[in-house]
């Protein structure tokens, strides 16, 4: 009988060390990927259902139970706020792979608020973050931020309304910061999902009228039920 026991116990350790536990860092595109339609979630005392599923959740109906998937995102981050707490969320849970997916607010901040990231910070502070996932043996795929608005034109992004000129400087923003995240993907030697590039081709073979949102974001930023399934797809690719 003592046998036994101990034996169930091996098998047991054996399944959790053979686990794979998959970290998802990033902003609030990053922190609704774990939201699911037949779920509420807990804001003023009472619960409230999203419009749409996360594309963590997707992912999660699409692993093995030996996988385990863990959204470490938070609404308005951008690398400043992962460099506090990177260690926290993401080392301290010894991941075997970690998604980086960060820059719509480094740079949307900028003109938004005045507190986005400058470019080479915005270099430094992630090459700092990779280099200690990777010294620990995590896999690290780096993913290219998507948009800011869907169309080429005029933009009104949580009532703050953007005129073509600024929508054209963000969008050069974007394709900078993605250029980094590239740029980091190969000196680095990590993997890449280039999310700007996947969306950007998706978009414009489909917004045909040059919609602001409703292609792969409800918003113009964050992601509707298409949006989360495309990146979902995208990361399966990783995991399987």
């Amino acid at each position: 009988m003592k046998k036994t026991y101990l034996l169930l116990i091996f098998i047991l350790i054996s399944a959790c060390s053979n686990s794979t536990k998959i970290v998802f860092l990033g902003d609030s595109i990053t922190a609704a990927g774990v939201y699911d339609t037949d779920v509420g979630v807990p804001y003023n005392d009472e619960l409230v259902y999203p419009d749409y599923t996360g594309f963590i959740t997707l992912l999660n109906e699409n692993v093995g139970e030996d996988v385990q998937l863990i959204g470490k995102g938070v609404s308005g981050d951008k690398v400043s706020n992962l460099l506090e707490r990177y260690k926290k969320d993401v080392l301290s849970l010894n991941p075997d792979i970690v998604f980086i997916y960060i820059g719509i607010n480094d740079v949307w901040h900028k003109y938004s608020f005045g507190t986005g990231t400058d470019i080479i910070f915005y270099e430094n502070g992630l090459k700092k973050i990779i280099g200690d996932l990777k010294s620990q043996g995590a896999r690290v795929i780096l993913c290219t931020p998507t948009v800011i608005g869907e169309n080429k034109g005029e933009f009104t992004l949580v009532n703050q309304f953007k005129d073509i000129e600024t929508m054209e400087i963000m969008n050069r923003d974007l394709d900078a910061y993605s250029d980094v995240i590239r740029k980091l993907s190969s000196e680095l030697n990590t993997d890449l999902l280039d999310l700007r590039e996947i969306f950007m081709n998706y978009i414009s073979k489909n917004n045909p009228n040059n919609e602001s949102s409703g292609i792969t974001t409800y918003d113009g930023v964050h992601l509707n039920d298409l949006g989360n399934k495309l990146i979902a797809d995208e990361m399966l690719r990783f995991i399987n």
